[in-house]
């Protein structure tokens, strides 16, 4: 590297006889090389020439060489320096004396070698290193490279895990230093600190000694920050607590893919040490030791004494706590309290352990039914998948890099799904806990109960949880009871869940929007209310206008659905159930959720649901059909010919002199016709449209709705044209098949074009724009328009309209019904 100050000839020197001066020292490096077990900051030696600045030595050297780097180093340059031939300076400048005998030796008495300030090299040295800084960025890991088992992890999270459920940032506003000894592991005089009282950086930072930890605050304070930071001023250990949405993807990956358990999605334990200059080290499988000992032991230590976190005067305590590996861990409170007390005959305190397996597991999200199919089943958790590289430009087309445009927001989404599958994981196991209480609580009035739900449906989707939540007897309900016995082992988001619930009622639920992988928007068909819930596995099957029997809880800013029924209904037939519903309620207008939330409706609620899905059983034998104004049945049909290039403009003037044929005009140079039915006036003097023909490229379309009309159609044509037009295939789609049965005997071409599929769009246009003043036998014969007329013929009509929405999306068909809603002025409900 050189540093070159106006014009120089090809020796180095400015000219003859100029005098040179070599300065040479030693800087840390900051950044870890990685090459051998234990990672290590290497010692930079550099020799720079004055006043050229010429870099002539530099040397990265191994913790093995670091004494003698700066000699070796100048030994090496004055045999081959790194710029012009092989010279000696005129002096030699070091930083202290002991390097000055070092280099004494190397180049003997001839050359001064004085022992002064170094500014020149460093400044050299600051370039160099936020150069290398740039290059020595490593992806942050649990696992350091392996350098730390997998197991070690696991266990630093269990403890992690217990130490956010205890919340001790919670327990006080300036909770007092505590000294923490491990002698063991070498640990001596260890200062813990509690930060996070402000919501903020929740967790612990353990200073090396109460002395480092004040110089520590003296600087922080001097700095005018607010609370504890990570500041050059010690080295420490800190443990933190990271959303999902901030941890590093690969961290995350790695919690993932073994497992790790973790209270809530804005609980993963990080542990960081950091030098005495305020740079972050790798980790060692010791620290990881040391920091999993000190959680424990403080873990232990406040469920003991949780009050001196927030008592302005206590007594001093000093107690010995024994981690799952039986190495004492030693805690005072104060800090400098240890002298008061006799080490030789400590206070001995059972061994700190972590909870037995099943009350563990209750709390921790990762924890779910392992059986597929079984009622409370969620898929594990997917790990966050970026949609693009983090520099590559955002997917949005905002033109800014991804990580810095919608990096973020993608990954709090995936951060929003995690915390939805973490309330469903405990909520399985609270249904189950809440089953075996209520067996044992109330006896046969409970078996009693959910015989009776069960024989409604065979749906344990919705019957495990409904029955636990809606259960009551003599006025006392089954939560109730469950909080008043067992409420001390329940966990502050175990009680949220449970209010939750209790909140939540069983309705019939209309979708009303979806986002595929990510959310469902509902709507409560009895009470009116709207939610928008987060829902990564229903929202890839729901289908717009589907209804749902189900419960939505609202918890922690999120909706979730909890308990469903497994089959979801038509419009047509979630609008017979909603009435059903109604009359027994004796409600005609919005129900209230009070009486929604009443256990003894759910039955009821269940029952009309499944009589319904009977009916839809029955009639799926024999479906309804739909017929246009021929009474033909419902068929868009397209037939495809081939016309020679030469032959175009003849069969342009063939076609336009068929009776019918209205020649129209449309923006991409394509001729179309109408072809209108002939001597028809309609009431608004409108005329039949029985199909529609467009000429381009060497190719001829035909659009009719039913079979019948496209045979007819497709005779005029060949007819007038002959063997100047070719027919090569015709494509079939019922746009309102009723299911899967319909939509299979539908013919399908083996490939659909974009081309095509445009021309489908269009015609699926022209047709419902028709369909508006068609009789339509769902209406009595009656014409949309002319049903539209009155309120009750535009209920009919919201009824209908949502009926065909839910078949298009069924049929994977993106028509925009809200153009026929403006239309006919009627309102989705």
């Amino acid at each position: 590297m050189t540093r070159r100050r106006g014009r120089r000839n090809r020796r180095g020197a400015k000219g003859p006889g100029h005098a040179r001066e070599w300065i040479g020292g030693t800087a840390t490096a900051p950044f870890y090389v990685h090459d051998r077990a234990e990672p290590y900051r290497p010692e930079i030696a550099l020799w720079l020439e004055l006043p050229d600045d010429f870099v002539v030595g530099m040397k990265a050297a191994t913790p093995e060489e670091a004494e003698d780097a700066v000699a070796l180093t100048l030994r090496e340059a004055l045999a081959a320096p790194a710029v012009g031939p092989p010279r000696r300076p005129a002096s030699i400048r070091v930083a202290d004396a002991e390097t000055a005998a070092q280099v004494r030796d190397e180049v003997g008495t001839d050359t001064p070698v004085i022992v002064g300030p170094l500014p020149e090299l460093d400044k050299v040295f600051d370039g160099l290193f936020e150069a290398m800084a740039e290059q020595a960025d490593r992806e942050p890991s649990y696992l350091e490279e392996g350098r730390i088992p997998i197991a070690a992890v696991e266990a630093f999270f269990n403890a992690a895990g217990v130490l956010f459920a205890i919340k001790p940032w919670d327990l006080g506003d300036n909770p007092p230093v505590l000294r923490m000894d491990i002698p063991e592991l070498g640990v001596d005089g260890a200062c813990a600190v509690i930060i996070g009282q402000h919501g903020e950086n929740r967790g612990v930072l353990v200073f090396p000694s109460l002395d480092r930890f004040e110089a520590f605050t003296d600087a922080a304070e001097a700095a005018d920050l607010k609370g504890p930071a990570i500041s050059a001023v010690s080295d420490l250990l800190a443990l933190t607590f990271e959303s999902a949405a901030d941890l590093p993807a690969t961290m995350r990956h790695e919690a993932m893919k073994h497992g790790w358990r973790v209270r809530a999605p804005d609980a993963y334990p990080c542990v960081q040490c950091h030098d005495q200059d305020g740079l972050p080290r790798p980790l060692l499988e010791r620290d990881l030791e040391i920091a999993t000992a000190y959680v424990e032991a403080l873990c232990a230590f406040l469920v003991r004494h949780a009050e001196v976190l927030s008592a302005s005067i206590f007594d001093p305590i000093c107690e010995s706590y024994f981690d799952n590996d039986d190495r004492e861990v030693r805690v005072t409170v104060p800090c400098d309290a240890l002298e008061h007390f006799d080490l030789d005959s400590p206070k001995p305190v059972e061994p700190f352990r972590q909870p037995e397996a099943r009350s563990e597991s209750r709390y921790a999200p990762e924890s779910w039914p392992a059986t597929e199919g079984s009622p409370g089943w969620h898929e594990p958790p997917e790990p966050f998948r970026p949609r693009t590289a983090r520099n590559a430009p955002c997917p949005c087309g905002s033109g800014r890099k991804y990580k810095k445009c919608c990096l973020r927001d993608d990954e709090a989404r995936h951060g929003e799904s995690l915390r939805g599958l973490a309330a469903h994981r405990m909520d399985a196991r609270l249904v189950d806990d809440l089953a075996d209480f209520a067996r044992g609580e109330f006896g046969e009035a409970w078996r009693t109960f959910r015989h009776d739900l069960e024989s409604e449906t065979d749906s344990g989707f919705l019957t495990h949880p409904l029955s636990v939540y809606t259960f009551a007897t003599e006025g006392r309900t089954l939560v109730d009871a469950y909080l008043e016995a067992h409420g001390q082992r329940c966990v502050p988001t175990e009680r949220r869940w449970l209010d939750a619930q209790r909140a939540a009622w069983l309705s019939v639920w209309e979708v009303e929007a979806v986002v595929r992988g990510r959310s469902v928007t509902l709507l409560d068909l009895l009470s009116g209310e709207r939610r928008k819930v987060s829902e990564s596995t229903g929202s890839r099957e729901l289908k717009l206008r589907d209804a749902l029997l189900a419960r939505v809880v609202d918890y922690d800013g999120l909706s979730l659905l909890a308990g469903i029924h497994a089959i979801p209904l038509a419009p047509y037939d979630a609008a017979w159930v909603v009435d059903r519903a109604r009359a027994h309620l004796r409600r005609k207008r919005a129900v209230p959720v009070e009486r929604l939330r009443a256990g003894s409706f759910a039955p009821s609620l269940i029952r009309y649901w499944e009589d319904a899905i009977e009916e839809l059983q029955e009639r799926s034998a024999q479906p309804p059909k739909l017929l246009n104004r021929d009474d033909d049945p419902l068929l868009l049909t397209v037939d495809r010919f081939e016309v020679a290039a030469e032959a175009m403009a003849e069969v342009d003037g063939l076609i336009g002199q068929l009776e019918g044929a209205v020649r129209e005009t449309t923006d991409d140079g394509a001729t179309t016709w109408a072809f209108l039915r002939a001597e028809e006036t309609l009431p608004d003097g409108q005329r039949t449209v029985i199909g529609w023909v467009r000429l381009d490229s060497g190719t001829l379309t035909i659009d009719t709705n039913s079979e019948t009309r496209a045979d007819a159609l497709r005779n005029r044509i060949e007819d007038a044209c002959g063997p100047l037009v070719h027919h090569r295939r015709r494509h079939q789609t019922n746009p309102l098949a009723l299911g899967p049965t319909e939509r299979k005997r539908a013919v399908k071409p083996a490939r659909s074009t974009p081309e095509e599929r445009r021309f489908a769009a269009e015609h699926k246009a022209r047709h419902y724009k028709e369909w508006l003043d068609m009789p339509v036998p769902a209406l009595d014969g009656r014409t949309p328009r002319e049903t539209s007329r009155t309120a009750a013929g535009r209920k009919e009509l919201d009824l209908l309209l949502k009926h065909m929405e839910n078949m298009e999306h069924r049929a994977g068909g993106e028509f925009d019904f809200s153009v026929i809603r403006e239309e006919l002025k009627v309102q989705a409900h």
